[in-house]
């Protein structure tokens, strides 16, 4: 048996009328036996049954059905003209028809999905976007749906007689003469690429109430409404309120006055009032100020279901608009509805040992590799330096030595690395937009500090399953990360190991190669130290990422919510602070190392300043360090107090507010931080190198950590 799962949709959210949707927690689930006996007679080798909302309005003729419909349309542009194999197609929809939920979008990606497995076809998520395409004319919806998640999209232009074929199906949507009538010809098969889609971020604690009237409003009925043209006015009004409105529902904590004001639409919900009893009246009636936890309110598609976002008050929000709604002599029920990120999904649970399997029966996914590297090519690109071109889809990555300037045979250093626990924060956030930047600092950091320029970085992507837009966010903090680096992208590997990893956890590694010039001194020089030569520190922007095991618990035993307001940052919450990336300290060493000026440098990472320091010094030398001389990060603060965190492991197992400890001569620490703050660096002196007598690493005055804790 095969099970096809898509969730339903709101789209024309706020004034995005036909540019963005979003995927919500309620599935249209289709269960495909095929070989089923008694389909054998059934029009098209197709048998329906059907449960759920509209039960007794739905034609289950498979050549009338949507579903079905859709799928033979599929099926006939692979010149195949019914089901290949009797097949019973069960139906169970919870999504209300005819309602702004997006029946119609999740039934049409439910088809093309059905006659792709049926067909054995191999089409990838963006080839199945075409077919939906040519059928449901709003990829708002059907992109949503089909990709899960926040999504913008656009629609490319068709061919309108093609459009006119009637062998592409009747979505709701579309007027005659479209029916799916079968001619007998081949039907036209869409252009590749014909809708382009972005997934955006979404707060995680943002969620959707849903209220659902008891009456529908068709889509042909809700499109008859609109005017022809708008008012220029009208247009910019929304433009400038959809251009900040995606940005600011990816943002934690959500602005409640921001997203209000970004919701507010002239050009679709004004022209449905006729259609909706009360509408302007309704939605001017809740604000963030007259019920705390609102966002914002708007139509959900073209149906008459009122979306409410809100982190907050859901049962208060909800009960209040459904009286609303009664005063119209409207019944209304509402549901309280997430973001569905996986959108598309397709299982199977045929054991039998004479089918024929294939690597997706196992969980692995070549067409979605396949997409995942042509969704990066951009940020990848963007990362070429001379000598390497950052092109990806080959088997390895290339490096011209000549061409990155160096003309001599240089020294090649290399660095092998991961980000460590901290990708839990980001799992439960599900926000992989900054651990990517992480991932490439954690290398470049350890090859600056032996005075190596960065060249070329690879990555690994170890899951699941793979998820698209999850991996290219990934990728695409990689690529921020390397052109802060100034070093240039040229591979990775993506693997799908099912069994191996749980959900939608990942693990990710990376490796970096940079040079020294023929001539130069391999850092760091211990040869050339002496007592009395200075340490400068530069500023870390917090934990970057060591110790996230401990700082888990921590916030565990604080009771705190990752979604929760930090209590070191009232401006942003918990996980979002914690997700801050590790500072890149590559280009601002670089001027510093070319002039002489450094004879070590430590970057602090697992370990702290006492494990870390000692790695760059001779054994007769040692750090004496004055904890007074530079500002801990709050959240540092915060981690130490609330975990009862005691100074000397405070010191080995985070940074303490240092990134990077440098040595340098007397004779030059005094331009040495003046280089390095010119570049925009944090650099101070914070002590000197003295005789080792055994006792490690100095640190004085650390009663200032407890009374700062």
């Amino acid at each position: 048996m095969i099970t096809i799962k898509v969730p339903c949709s709101s789209a024309n959210i706020g004034p995005g009328f036909d540019v963005i949707g979003l995927a919500l927690s309620l599935w249209l689930e289709i269960e495909v036996t095929v070989g089923d006996e008694a389909a054998k007679s059934a029009p098209h080798n197709c048998r329906i049954t059907y449960e759920g909302q509209g039960e007794t309005d739905v034609d289950l003729q498979p050549d009338r059905n949507l579903i079905t419909q859709t799928a033979l349309y599929v099926l006939r542009c692979h010149q195949k003209r019914s089901f290949p194999r009797p097949t019973h197609v069960h139906i169970r929809n919870p999504i209300p028809l005819g309602r702004g939920l997006g029946s119609s979008g999740a039934a049409v990606v439910a088809g093309v999905s059905l006659g792709n497995e049926v067909g054995k076809l191999g089409l990838s998520k963006n080839r199945i976007l075409d077919f939906c395409l040519m059928i449901e004319r709003h990829p708002d919806n059907v992109a949503a749906a089909l990709y899960g998640g926040f999504v913008g999209s656009y629609l490319k232009e068709l061919d309108p007689e093609d459009m006119k074929r009637k062998e592409v199906p009747l979505a709701e949507v579309l007027p005659a003469p479209q029916g799916g009538e079968d001619t007998g010809l081949t039907p036209p098969v869409p252009p590749v690429d014909i809708g382009k889609h972005i997934r955006f971020p979404w707060a995680s604690e943002i969620k959707c109430i849903a209220i659902i009237p008891d009456f529908e409003v068709a889509t042909a009925k809700a499109r008859s409404v609109l005017p022809t043209s708008y008012e220029k006015a009208d247009v910019i009004y929304n433009l400038q309120r959809v251009a900040l409105l995606t940005t600011a529902l990816g943002q934690s904590p959500p602005n409640a006055e921001l997203i209000y004001d970004g919701m507010q639409d002239k050009v679709h919900q004004p022209y449905r009032k006729t259609l909706v009893p009360g509408l302007t009246e309704i939605l001017r009636s809740v604000t963030p100020e007259s019920h705390p936890g609102l966002l914002g309110t708007c139509l959900s598609g073209a149906g008459p279901t009122l979306l409410a976002l809100a982190t907050s008050n859901f049962d208060d929000i909800a009960a209040y608009l459904v009286k609303q709604f009664a005063k119209e002599n409207i019944k209304c029920r509402w549901e309280l509805l997430e973001p569905a990120y996986d959108g598309l999904t397709v299982t199977s649970s045929d054991k039998s040992q004479n089918s024929s399997m294939t690597y997706a029966d196992a969980g692995v996914s070549i067409d979605s590799g396949n997409e995942l590297v042509q969704s990066i090519k951009a940020a990848v690109a963007s990362t070429r330096r001379p000598g390497a071109d950052a092109e990806i889809g080959g088997f390895g990555g290339a490096l011209d030595l000549a061409a990155a300037g160096y003309t001599e045979p240089p020294i090649l250093i290399q660095a092998i690395d991961g980000v460590g626990t901290k990708l839990k924060v980001a799992f439960a956030m599900d926000d992989f937009s900054t651990v990517g930047i992480d991932l490439v600092a954690m290398n470049v950091n350890d090859l600056i500090v032996q005075g190596a320029e960065p060249l070329t970085f690879m990555d690994y992507y170890a899951c699941s399953k793979l998820n698209v837009p999850d991996a290219v966010r990934f990728v695409e903090g990689v690529a921020e990360g390397c052109k802060q680096a100034g070093c240039a992208l040229v591979g990775g590997e993506t693997a799908e190991m099912p069994g191996m990893y749980q959900g939608k956890e990942f693990d990710a590694g990376g490796a970096a190669t940079g040079a020294l010039k023929k001539g130069r001194t391999l850092l760091p020089d211990k040869a050339a130290m002496r007592e009395g030569d200075c340490l400068i520190g530069l500023a870390s922007n917090g934990a970057h990422s060591n110790g996230y095991s401990l700082i888990r618990k921590i916030v565990e035993k604080a009771e705190l919510a990752y979604t929760d307001q930090a209590p070191w940052d009232s401006s942003t919450t918990v996980g979002k602070s914690l997700l801050t990336p590790t500072r890149i300290y590559v280009k601002p060493l670089l001027p510093a190392i070319e002039q002489d000026l450094i004879l070590g440098m430590a970057h602090i990472t697992g370990g702290g300043l006492e494990d870390n320091i000692p790695r760059m010094l001779p054994k007769h030398l040692t750090a004496d360090i004055d904890v007074s001389t530079w500002a801990v990060p709050p959240v540092l603060r915060w981690l130490k107090g609330a975990g009862n965190v005691s100074s000397r492991e405070f010191a080995r197992t985070w940074n303490t507010g240092l990134g990077m400890v440098l040595v340098a001569t007397e004779d030059h620490a005094e331009r040495l931080v003046r280089v390095l703050n010119d570049a925009g660096e944090k650099a101070v002196r914070v002590g000197r190198l003295v005789k080792d007598e055994g006792q490690g690493v100095v640190l004085r005055g650390i009663e200032i950590w407890d009374k700062a804790s």
